[in-house]
């Protein structure tokens, strides 16, 4: 009788903790999409790239990831050096060349943020939280 009550007592907690982490994600995910919506449009040109140490599978196919530097500017801000790690599928690798220039959008909370707008790039949010807590 002990055994069923454990193994009744796991399964529970096993569904519990799928439903949390369910609706911690989905949070997540929410408030990353309210801050892609108050950031500012703007232009970001290449000013280099190098290899992250992150590669991965995204909703774009296989990705590895670039650290960039860039001169983001927009009609309110003048021009400024940014670096951040973005998500670079096979179809967006033409569009990072050195030189070219970038359809972004700023964060209006951290100024280093800079979102992609150009398809087959992402900001890399793996790197960029575990950044934070190595800060």
């Amino acid at each position: 009788m002990i055994e069923v009550l454990i193994i009744v007592g796991v399964f529970a907690a096993i569904i519990g903790f799928f439903m949390f982490a369910s609706k911690s994600g989905a949070k997540m995910l929410a408030e990353r999409d309210a801050r892609i919506a108050k950031a500012e449009k703007g232009k970001a040109t290449i000013i280099g790239s190098h290899a992250a140490g992150i590669r991965g599978t995204g909703s774009g196919g296989h990705y590895q990831g670039y650290e960039f530097t860039l001169e983001v500017s927009n009609a309110y801000k003048e021009p400024y050096r940014a670096k951040c790690v973005w998500e670079v599928y096979p179809m967006g690798a033409p569009k990072v060349q050195e030189g070219m220039e970038v359809n972004v959008k700023i964060d209006a909370e951290d100024d280093q943020i800079i979102y992609p707008m150009d398809q087959g790039l992402a900001l890399s949010w793996n790197y960029l939280m575990m950044n934070k807590r190595k800060k």
